[in-house]
């Protein structure tokens, strides 16, 4: 049985763990090799992570199977740019910073579960939309969002020079 839970500093070893997957499977399907994963990256990412989270009305969610972290969503609302006010009609948006499953345990619908659970705490607090990167050559990540009725809104491009 899948439990969904808020995080807690008990489990902060298991999602540093989760970042540091999620960053090596990054840099695997990067054709550009551009992501790579330096050295302190777990400690410091968690705490840009975290601290992204804490200022920003977010929370972090757990997947856990026997009391073991195998999966998180971390999302917040999203911070307004500058003359947003101007050229938009989304008073308050959310966004999902990182899903994450560990790789043994995808394809059994805990992303679901998780992603539910951000939207559910996001609407919660009056965001109308949420806003979610996906890393371009991850196919899956794409797929299993419009899945679950996300839709491409722009596209950020690249160009080395």
């Amino acid at each position: 049985m899948i439990e969904i839970k808020e995080y807690n500093n008990e489990y902060k070893e298991e999602v540093k763990d989760l970042l540091v997957e999620l960053q090596d499977y990054h840099a695997k399907i990067d054709e550009q090799k551009i992501m790579t994963n330096v050295d302190n990256y777990k400690e410091e990412y968690f705490n840009l992570v975290y601290n992204e989270i804490k200022e920003n009305e977010g929370k972090i969610f757990l997947a856990l199977k026997d009391s073991k972290v195998i999966g998180l969503n971390a999302c917040l609302v999203d911070g307004l740019p500058f003359g947003h006010n101007y050229v938009s009609t989304c008073p308050k948006r959310g966004r999902i910073l990182k899903l994450i499953i560990t790789e043994y345990k995808r394809g059994q619908s805990i992303g679901s579960n998780l992603l539910e659970k951000a939207e559910d705490y996001l609407k919660s607090i009056y965001c109308k939309y949420i806003d979610i990167d996906v890393f371009g050559t991850n196919k899956t990540a794409l797929e299993f969002y419009q899945k679950n009725g996300y839709y491409i809104r722009t596209y950020k491009i690249i160009k080395k020079l």
